[in-house]
């Protein structure tokens, strides 16, 4: 395929427009919130993390690192499947240009191999999906385990990642599979720092806790060891040994759901019958799923607990002979009535102040349901639509999609808008606002132009009455056509938004 050059030439493109010519290709520069967040994840250094990924095998086509990034934008879209997030992103010119693509690979594709009778179909253009979903396949788990890191690391870089409240859980994402995630809950919004996607015999119960302390370590690493002060759990991916671990090697303290059938649970019931701890009351307003209530519970603690021989045997190894645990029980008294012996209890290695002060630190644990692991499934479909049935597209869908739902949620947070704004206009590298929101890109006669929608219509011989743009003095040489010399390639090139607006 070889190159056709045009010359950025403005008053070339309108004089030919005004004779009539029809352009080789026309394309908008839009700027709405997928603009904001494909510029947000480049600013975040997704996109060169994605570049710098190991691949396993080579492949004749289109380059590697075009293929990532294009994946890359595909969990922004609102269909959730491979092909229809490809056939919606694929009908946006100015977004393909932003990640790379030519304008001659938009219009003509840039993969010999296709496998339709007939050759090449309009849905191949600029890439067929299974070209995307064959590039999963040729990632290896270390290489998205880095992007992984690379991608979280930036995040903490950027002070991105606040508060020192951290959760984990475990979700299934179909047969056999199962998302273990670390989540910062303590911010504006919940920030996934470290997962796992566990598969086969790795995702039984009874090894989670080990899953834990191997996601602990991945984020001390990128976030500094003092990132994490409190890990919210349940008793699942917390075992005693993990416990003392955190407690005395890493300074780090544990709040977890203990279940009914543990003996420091009996022992709790045990002390609330004989009277020894008294319950007291509270009442507390809480939302649910955006809904408030009041709801009032009683709490009843104890602390010096001697009840866990895992834990108390692991803190003998950390020279800490007289460890205990705090604990306490939890039973709704309103808006319904709880029975004593169906109550929850929640154990730590912090002695809190009492139970009502322990269940309010619990409640942020929450957020990793309803605001990570419900979003990425229900709003990102990411239980639905795995890319593929082998595990190398799942563990790419997995990471790509953690990836964008970062950069989403720090586009929701305050200030991330701006953030997405700057970026955007970095992404130009000249802002000019008399182009407007939507500037057009014409290719006609051998050159190039960005026009204002104003000035388009104007070429054509349709004049707009009035028009929205700021009437701005325009400095001397701010777009005036470069020498003849100049030149741009309509393909070869990874073009970003900039490379028009320089």
């Amino acid at each position: 395929m070889g190159l056709t050059w045009y010359r950025r030439d403005e008053e070339a493109v309108l004089a030919a427009l005004r004779r009539g010519e029809r352009p080789d290709l026309a394309t908008t520069m839009a700027s709405g919130p997928l603009d904001e967040l494909v510029a947000l994840h480049q600013e975040l250094g997704i996109f060169q993390a994605l570049d710098d990924l190991e691949v396993a095998r080579e492949r004749a086509g289109v380059p590697d690192g075009l293929l990532l990034r294009t994946l890359a934008t595909l969990p922004f879209l609102k269909e959730p499947s491979l092909s229809g997030a490809a056939g919606a992103l694929f009908r946006e010119p100015a977004i393909l240009l932003q990640l790379g693509w030519a304008p001659v690979q938009i219009r003509q594709g840039d993969n010999g191999r296709h496998r339709h009778a007939e050759g090449r179909q309009p849905e191949s253009l600029p890439c067929h999906p299974d070209t995307l979903r064959d590039m999963l396949q040729r990632i290896s788990e270390e290489a998205w385990e880095k992007a992984q890191r690379v991608g979280v690391k930036a995040l903490y870089h950027r002070g991105l990642v606040r508060g020192k409240v951290y959760a984990i859980d475990g979700s299934g994402l179909g047969k056999e599979l199962r998302l273990v995630a670390l989540v910062c809950v303590s911010g504006e919004r919940p920030v996934i720092v470290a997962w796992r996607l566990l598969t086969g015999t790795a995702s039984e119960k009874g090894k989670e806790a080990a899953v834990t302390r191997e996601l602990v370590e991945q984020a001390l690493e990128l976030g500094g060891k003092d990132c994490i002060g409190l890990l919210l759990a349940d008793a699942l991916y917390a075992d005693g040994p993990l416990l003392a671990w955190l407690k005395y090697a890493e300074g780090i303290d544990a709040l977890v759901r203990l279940p009914a059938d543990r003996l420091l649970y009996e022992d709790l019931q045990g002390l609330t019958r004989g009277e020894q701890i008294p319950w007291t009351r509270h009442r507390y307003l809480r939302k649910v799923r955006g809904h408030k209530e009041i709801r009032t519970v009683e709490v009843a603690a104890a602390g010096e607990l001697t009840s866990w021989d895992s834990f108390l045997e692991a803190a003998k190894g950390y020279e800490q002979p007289q460890a205990s645990l705090w604990a306490c029980l939890i039973r709704e008294v309103a808006p319904s009535q709880q029975p004593v012996e169906e109550a929850i209890a929640l154990v730590s290695t912090r002695e809190w102040a009492d139970g009502f002060a322990a269940l309010q630190a619990f409640r942020p644990r929450w957020h990793i349901e309803d605001d990570s692991y419900r979003e990425l499934k229900e709003g990102w479909g990411l239980e639905e639509q795995r890319w593929g049935r082998d595990p190398e597209a799942t563990r790419g869908r997995v990471t790509l999609t953690c990836l964008a739902f970062n950069t989403a949620q720090v586009y929701r947070s305050l200030g991330g808008e701006k953030r997405a704004h700057m970026a955007i206009r970095r992404l130009r590298r000249q802002y000019q606002p008399e182009l407007g929101a939507a500037p057009a890109v014409i290719y006609v006669a051998g050159c190039y132009a960005v026009l204002s929608l104003e000035e388009l219509l104007a070429a054509v011989g349709v004049l707009v009455r009035e028009t929205l743009l700021p009437k701005l003095p325009k400095a001397p040489t701010s777009r005036a056509s470069p020498p003849p010399a100049a030149t741009l390639p309509l393909a070869g090139l990874r073009l970003s938004l900039g490379a028009y607006l320089q």
